[in-house]
């Protein structure tokens, strides 16, 4: 009796001990990983992807190299014609969704279909809010062609239709504009019937907003089996509090975009414990204006802004080496289509020459950070930095932390706004279709006030280009007119660090900064 009492007592302590302990320890299960990151990177049912391309819940028909190159995905290759009004994409056989259903040419079109239904919208990842026509120029159809003629057999080929040309749809198509998911995780509205449903390594089992996302092995994944049956993924926004955890044993990496500060870098990589793998990434901190209102509406102005900035110092600095001084308004990642002439110039007493010539504001500028990403980078302190640089060239200047930096801007209320930003794929494009055309969402919404005929006539000209030289050239002449123009401007080139604990292998992001978990293992 006494020996059954026992039992029942160890039994219901088990229960409480689970109920109020939550997670097993990082480490105790060999089959388990915790990683932490500075944001969520699930979005949930009304986002068009649910989950970020890193968790590996889904997965698109074309990713990238490390030299931003489109390579097969759920695509094992493409073909073009008609000039590049038709591309075809043949399916990777015996792919399965977590559901067990087959990846069809069918289930395909209905993802381009649902895209083309719900744009423009917003996601906390990367926005449709440009519409289609960024990612797959305009799109006259989407057609499936199956197997023996079955649309619904396994495998298969999906054709894109063009009205115009389009020279980089396999670049254009790479990550999240080729998401691919089942078409019964979708309701008619676009949004998610339920949890996604992918054909990632993991799936999502749980996620609480803002505080985790659970994951388990796929169990239909068509690939080899991931080594952790289970990872999960918890929301650490404060730099020195995701350290902490990662110290203390609470995780076994940080991961993402500012996983860690430049500052905390060298700390962390001098302990044994841990391995931080650094490497260059197509993340570029960028300064926008405001130049639909006084005073960068004056091109003399912005040009007195750009001199006046120690970008090199700021690199150096306050971003620990982690980054290198922008020039170009490609990053160096994109290779031959980067600008090979673009140089750094900081010249304070010509900025001063300038400021006195167009006359000072007499209020002063405001520099717009946003609160989110203090935790991913020391924008607070660069931030700093560039309002004494303005100050010293003539330009007052004030510094403001907004938690929705959005709403402000689309009220045009700021003069300068500093952030990080990246494409979601391998082409350029992206990056002047989305941000600076002049009929562009967020140059127009976002209070841009860039205006510019013979830009238009260049990204449209390039997009359509199908001669690799002739595409390069006309890329760096749109980066000299922009260098004149000065819209935004480059300030710094980011790598990304990331961190495990040395008992975790197969560590490795690619320059999207992405770490396929896929790949995680633990070491014996």
């Amino acid at each position: 009796m006494r020996k059954r009492a026992a039992i029942m007592l160890a039994a219901l302590l088990g229960v409480l001990l689970t109920g109020c302990g939550g997670q097993e320890p990082p480490g105790r299960n060999d089959r388990q990983l915790t990683l932490a990151a500075p944001r969520d990177l699930v979005a949930g049912p009304e986002d068009p992807y649910y989950t970020h391309q890193t968790l590996r819940v889904w997965e698109p028909l074309v990713t990238v190299d490390d030299k931003l190159r489109p390579v097969p995905a759920l695509a094992t290759g493409w073909d073009s014609a008609d000039q590049g009004r038709r591309w075809t994409f043949t399916l990777r056989d015996g792919v399965r969704f977590s559901d067990g259903t087959p990846l069809t040419a069918e289930s395909v079109v209905a993802n381009i279909k649902r895209f083309l239904r719900i744009a423009p919208r917003q996601s906390a990842f990367f926005s449709l809010d440009a519409g289609m026509e960024a990612a797959y120029g305009k799109l006259d159809d989407v057609q499936a062609e199956g197997k023996l003629g079955d649309v619904r057999a396994e495998g298969g080929k999906v054709t894109f239709v063009l009205d115009q040309p389009v020279a980089d749809l396999p670049s254009r198509l790479a990550g999240f504009y080729s998401m691919v998911q089942s078409p019964k995780a979708f309701t008619s509205s676009g949004d998610f019937a339920g949890k996604p449903v992918g054909t990632g390594p993991y799936t999502l089992v749980n996620w609480v907003k803002g505080q985790q996302a659970e994951l388990a092995a796929n169990p239909y994944y068509y690939g080899a089996a991931p080594a952790y049956e289970k990872i999960v993924v918890r929301v650490i926004p404060d730099a020195n509090a995701r350290v902490a955890a990662l110290r203390a044993g609470e995780v076994d990496g940080l991961i993402d975009k500012g996983a860690l500060l430049p500052g905390q870098v060298a700390a962390v990589a001098g302990d044994s414990g841990f391995r931080v793998v650094r490497s260059p990434s197509v993340l570029t901190h960028y300064l926008t204006f405001n130049a639909s209102r006084e005073p960068f509406s004056d091109p003399r102005l912005r040009e007195a802004a750009d001199l006046a900035i120690d970008r090199r110092s700021i690199a150096g600095k306050l971003l620990n080496g982690t980054a290198n001084a922008g020039a170009g308004f490609l990053s160096p990642v994109f290779g031959d289509l980067a600008e090979p002439g673009s140089t750094v110039r900081y010249d304070p007493g010509k900025a001063r020459e300038l400021v006195t010539v167009a006359g000072a504001p007499t209020t002063p500028v405001s520099i717009l950070i946003s609160s989110a990403e203090t935790g991913q980078f020391p924008y607070t302190d660069i931030a700093e930095v560039l309002r004494a640089a303005l100050e010293q060239a003539g330009l007052p200047a004030k510094v403001t932390v907004a938690e929705t930096t959005k709403s402000v801007m689309e009220s045009g209320d700021y003069d300068i706004f500093l952030s990080a930003y990246s494409v979601p794929n391998g082409d350029a494009d992206y990056l002047f279709r989305r941000f600076l055309r002049s009929d562009a969402s967020w140059n127009v919404e976002r209070r841009l006030g860039y205006r510019n005929a013979e830009f238009d006539r260049l990204i449209d000209q390039a997009a359509a280009e199908t001669d690799p030289a002739r595409r390069r050239d006309l890329y760096h002449r749109i980066q000299r007119l922009l260098a004149t123009d000065r819209p935004m401007i480059p300030l710094a080139y980011q790598d990304n660090p990331i961190v495990t604990t040395s008992k975790v292998g197969g560590v490795a992001q690619s320059v999207a900064y992405v770490v396929d978990l896929g790949k995680l293992a633990p070491l014996r």
